[in-house]
């Protein structure tokens, strides 16, 4: 099949180009891994949003982005990897014969009894081999790296703000992470974590009391056995059972009958509201946004996600509140100030904004969640993309006998696909390039997404098998300058 004489020559002449790359490539990925910061990275987003140009060139990518493998993705996989892998590609493909060729040295491998079948095929399955080598080597650093980094595989990445609360309380990091009641009933910890996470104090009350009820939630469904999401939905399904009420009673720190009040008081005040009404309040709530955007000179839309910059300006809080209305004159005992109500309106309108907030700061705590079969994923496609693309570059590199036009068309079509796939992101105009590149086959957004990608795997896998085996034959068949 192949020749390990020839094997080991091929690899003893190419080693340091195959280490050069793969190092780059593993350090690369590393600095991604290391720097992210889901809080840094949203900072970027909201950047980004305030750019037109930007924003429309990014479009649907700056959503994937706010977690470590959507970044891992749009970066490393998106950019960075696959340019750096394209080279390395090209360079070997053409090395291997046509180079070989076009010097004379492949006369001296042919004038061995070492058959030309066996001596194409050895070529062939360095450059497999050496490319699948790479992407091993860059994925064992990559979760070597997550795991330093942020124990993405085992154990427990413990956020800044319950790191800074255990100085403050003296006690060990998994308890206060498992009780978080520690923290709301001591005000030096509200503090140390709300500085911590850079968040205003009342911001992080709320945060805590959501995060509360999330994890009371998951301990509930854990003893139901379905998902929190259908908890959450259905708080009667916690009511009803006594073992999941005392679970989440537990988490909350509180007793189960108190908790059960609670639940039917949350459950009360939703079904109060009627779907009218629901829209109504979101009317109110834009219209208050509006007006804090006048005072503030921003456009709405980009306020309504960084509602942050109301809170830190009184002028705007105090337009916005009187906008809303969300506390109606008519609804309030007669005699009731002005300054009450506007008061009142100031109140239930940071209550709105601080729970937006503190879903924010929620978000950024999953940002980190990784799976490593995406991980795994996201190596095997840009593996099968150049597996393809090498097959390309080979298949030229054993029509031609001169490097030149082995380069010529070996590395024109791969770097075309490459410059397709950019052009379809950077317009819709232009989205058209994308049926162009066989790059499109490997998408990380689907990876990271759940969306599918199962078949254009097995399709770069056909396609490069097919080219390994067409670049041998003709290689076979043709004839050479020896």
């Amino acid at each position: 099949m192949f020749s390990k004489t020839i094997f080991k020559q091929t690899l003893r002449s190419n080693w340091k180009l195959w280490a050069i790359f793969t190092a780059i490539m593993a350090v690369l990925s590393a600095l991604v891994i290391v720097v992210y910061d889901p809080k840094m990275i949203q900072s970027m987003m909201d950047m980004v949003k305030d750019m037109p140009g930007m924003a429309d060139m990014m479009g649907d990518r700056m959503d994937g982005m706010t977690s470590l493998l959507g970044m891992l993705g749009q970066s490393f996989y998106g950019m960075q990897g696959i340019i750096l892998s394209l080279i390395f590609v090209i360079m070997t493909a053409n090395t291997l014969v046509a180079s070989q060729v076009d010097r004379g040295s492949m006369a001296y491998l042919l004038s061995t009894p070492i058959k030309r079948t066996k001596v194409v095929r050895t070529q062939a399955l360095y450059l497999i081999s050496s490319v699948f080598c790479m992407f091993m080597v860059i994925t064992v650093v990559g979760l070597s790296t997550i795991q330093i980094a942020h124990h993405g595989l085992w154990g427990t990445d413990y956020t800044k703000d319950v790191k800074a609360v255990t100085e403050v309380l003296n006690l060990d990091k998994d308890a206060v992470a498992d009780d978080l009641t520690l923290i709301l009933n001591n005000e030096a910890a509200v503090k140390a974590g709300s500085e911590a996470r850079g968040i205003k104090e009342d911001v992080y009350i709320t945060y805590l009391n959501q995060k509360l009820s999330n994890k009371a939630y998951e301990a509930a469904a854990e003893v139901l056995g379905v998902n929190a999401d259908k908890v959450s939905v259905d708080l009667t399904l916690i009511i009803k059972n006594e073992e999941a009420l005392k679970a989440a009673a537990d988490v909350m720190g509180i007793e189960s009958a108190v908790y059960s009040a609670q639940l039917s008081q949350v459950m009360a005040t939703e079904h109060t509201l009627s779907a009218e009404q629901s829209r109504e309040m979101q009317t109110k709530f834009m219209a208050g946004i509006t007006a804090a955007a006048v005072v503030l000179d921003v456009d709405p839309g980009d306020l309504a996600t960084n509602m942050g910059k109301i809170k830190a300006n009184p002028t705007a809080l105090t337009a916005a509140a009187q906008a809303a209305a969300l506390v109606p004159a008519e609804t309030l005992p007669s005699g009731t100030s002005t300054e009450a109500i506007v008061e009142m309106n100031e109140t239930a309108f940071l209550k709105i904004i601080n729970g937006q907030l503190a879903n924010d700061e929620i978000a950024l705590d999953k940002g980190i969640a990784f799976s490593v079969k995406d991980y795994l994923l996201l190596n095997l496609g840009v593996f099968l993309l150049m597996f393809a693309i090498a097959g390309i570059s080979f298949l030229f590199s054993c029509v031609f006998n001169l490097s030149k036009n082995s380069l010529a068309l070996g590395a024109g079509i791969p770097v075309a696909f490459f410059i397709f796939q950019i052009m379809s992101q950077v317009s819709s105009s232009l989205e058209n390039f994308k049926y162009l590149s066989l790059n499109t086959l490997f998408d990380p957004d689907s990876i990271t997404g759940g969306g599918t990608f199962w078949p254009q795997f097995a399709i770069l896998a056909a396609l490069g098998v097919a080219l390994y085996t067409i670049g041998i034959k003709v290689f076979k068949e043709k004839d050479l300058p020896l």
